[in-house]
């Protein structure tokens, strides 16, 4: 019996290191969220690391002290499970359920939005964890090799907002840490945060109700409406959030099996890999162009997912870290469709956002790959924006503030420039983490909110 709970007990406290290691847990709020979540379509490559790390250490700490008597393996258990509580911020969690807050009260705005007479089509691309890190450090960012030598030309040469003057971007805060959590806050100007009381994500539960969103306001407006990824949408709540608001065209692993463009058997990393994703995407835009409607057309690549990323079989091994070949393969893959985007008829008529959804998760290669006091950032680009900015450069601003600066892209006109916690960057009105310490703000979205909970 001893040696169960001691291997128990060593095997959870390493586990909730490794976790954070692992997956770039950025807080419990996403731990909470995907709990609640449906998991189908998870990559599964994770369970032998968690075995090899986490399970094999457990199992010899747990020889080791085999010889200990059940009290004592007990109460080395009790504080093994105390410092995996600690390491993944479970007790600072607990805290904050007791502390109220009035913070979406007071800020949390829907204002009247204003369609544009001429409705520009769409093309939202959603890089997976692309962070301002992965710029040349001449070019803002900490990389000492040129990991993305084309979307580096093309911000530069477009629209980017920055902290700084050089390649810069968005701050990631509680409950936009991960890909539906970034994804949510950049089309509702909301952080992702779920309760333990919250209901499970299953088909048919409204999932943020009484939110007005990117894809409600563009359903609205008669858009054509496409989500495109290289994996099951169901993960994360994905297809719960792209259905209820927008009835968005799904395209991902389960649609394409059944519409016959993938093999049933077909796998790649999560689903299939990013040089099908581009050219799936073509296709689908060349569809969407012939209709008299615009579009509006989201996709999200996978390649550079943490821990290692994928690397296909055009991918090139220029550098030692394979996450840098990824990330690498990824500039190679967007060059080739934005020059072919830009022989399409439709591209004039066209707003295009590539951003991150995130900052990257790969804790490891980041850590040993890059400066720790480097300030990570979350890369942005619009092109073919129906506004000038006011200013550009030197502000301070998170993924929430996307969301009407996206609308204001499309030429969209909000009242008073906000729109959930967001701040239209192209304004000169202040973002919330210019009008109050950021540290402030990421402290009260994680509090207990009755007005926030109302929204779920």
């Amino acid at each position: 019996m001893s040696l169960f709970i001691v291997t128990l007990a060593f095997t959870l406290a390493i586990s909730s290191k490794w976790a954070y290691s692992y997956f770039g847990l950025s807080s419990f709020e996403q731990i909470v969220y995907h709990i609640k979540v449906p998991l189908e379509g998870t990559n599964t490559q994770f369970i032998f690391g968690w075995m090899k790390k986490c399970l094999l250490p457990g199992f010899i700490f747990g020889l080791i002290f085999s010889w200990t008597h059940q009290n004592i393996a007990i109460l080395i258990l009790l504080l093994c499970c105390i410092y995996g509580l600690c390491q993944i911020h479970f007790f600072s969690y607990v805290f904050d359920q007791f502390k109220k807050t009035d913070f979406y009260d007071t800020y949390f705005v829907e204002n009247e939005v204003i369609s544009p007479e001429k409705k520009m089509n769409f093309i939202h691309i959603y890089l997976e964890s692309m962070e301002t890190t992965y710029a040349k450090k001449e070019d803002g960012g900490n990389a000492k090799e040129d990991l993305l030598p084309y979307l580096s030309k093309l911000t530069k040469e477009s629209i980017s907002f920055s902290q700084n003057e050089q390649i810069g971007g968005a701050r990631v805060l509680t409950g936009t840490g991960w890909t539906t959590g970034g994804i949510v806050a950049s089309t509702s100007g909301l952080p992702l945060i779920f309760s333990l009381k919250h209901k499970f994500c299953k088909d048919q539960v409204p999932f943020m109700p009484e939110v007005n969103t990117l894809g409600d306001i563009l359903e609205k407006d008669g858009y054509n409406r496409v989500f495109m990824i290289g994996s099951d949408a169901t993960f994360g709540g994905r297809r719960s959030y792209f259905d209820q608001h927008g009835h968005y065209d799904i395209q991902d692993t389960v649609s394409l099996k059944e519409e016959g463009i993938l093999d049933p058997d077909y796998h790649e990393f999560w689903g299939f890999e990013d040089d099908k994703l581009f050219e799936f995407a073509k296709e689908k835009l060349l569809g969407l162009s012939q209709s008299s409607k615009p579009f509006d057309f989201e996709m999200l690549t996978v390649d550079t997912h943490h821990p290692y990323g994928y690397q296909s079989k055009s991918c090139k091994n220029v550098f030692k870290e394979s996450l840098s070949n990824s990330i690498y393969h990824t500039d190679e893959n967007l060059k080739d469709f934005m020059e072919w985007l830009k022989k399409q008829d439709f591209y004039k008529d066209t707003v295009i956002v590539i951003q991150g959804d995130h900052t990257s998760m790969a804790a490891e290669y980041i850590h040993d790959t890059y400066a720790s006091n480097y300030d990570r950032r979350v890369w942005n680009t619009f092109i073919h924006s129906q506004v000038k900015p006011i200013k550009e450069k030197n502000r301070d601003f998170t993924t929430m503030d996307f969301y009407p600066t996206i609308l204001a892209a499309l030429g969209y006109k909000i009242k008073d420039d906000k729109l959930g916690l967001g701040t239209n960057l192209f304004s000169d009105q202040s973002t919330l983490t210019e009008e109050l310490d950021a540290n402030l703000v990421d402290k009260e979205i994680k509090r207990k909110s009755d007005f926030y909970r109302r929204l779920m």
